[in-house]
């Protein structure tokens, strides 16, 4: 009798073919979201780091003592739209972000007592993702000085951001951070 040749795929074949897919899902996606997340903290370290540069020239310009700096300077905010209670802007006018920033930033000072800015004022910049941010409220460190602690790259921490997280959950000291993102008189490597 004659038998027609058949081609095509068994059910065991095509089984096997979406079980490696779904495996490969699985681990690539959550990978994605992360180097998503990952990429969009440079906007962070990009204007913490203008942040730092303009309060620099602003107390060289000033001639105030540390004291009469972190006075001014601590619990102030940087918004994209400029609705934050207490906007650096108004002390500091080189402070602009950009009008479609993805984070607001709340900056806390102190004048360290340890470290290699003893005696000068030093900040802890807290930057927390807006509506259209990758992760809404989720918060990234940023610390006037670098610091090699686990979890800092640099100046910067962004642990609780790019795991998803609204809060500083596993986020170590670092630099002039507390863990809580103030800023610490004190160094952490």
């Amino acid at each position: 009798m004659n038998r027609k040749c058949q081609k095509g795929f068994t059910l065991v074949e095509l089984m096997v073919v979406v079980t490696i897919i779904g495996i490969l899902a699985a681990i690539a996606i959550p990978r994605v979201f992360s180097y998503i997340r990952t990429s969009s903290t440079a906007e962070v370290a990009q204007d913490a780091a203008n942040m730092v540069g303009a309060i620099s020239g602003y107390a060289q310009s000033q001639l105030q003592s540390a004291a009469a700096l972190q006075a001014a300077i601590d619990t102030k905010v940087a918004t994209p739209d400029l609705t934050g209670t207490g906007e650096i802007s108004t002390l500091i006018p080189q402070v602009q972000l950009p009008k479609d920033g993805h984070f607001n930033y709340v900056i806390s000072a102190k004048v360290a007592t340890a470290g290699p800015s003893s005696g000068d004022v030093v900040y802890c910049i807290k930057a927390t993702g807006r509506s259209n941010a990758a992760v809404s409220g989720g918060i990234i460190l940023y610390s006037s000085a670098a610091s090699t602690v686990a979890g800092w790259d640099g100046h910067i921490n962004r642990t609780a951001f790019v795991n998803g997280l609204t809060t500083l959950t596993g986020v170590s000291a670092g630099g002039y951070c507390a863990a809580d993102g103030t800023s610490t008189a004190t160094y952490a490597g």
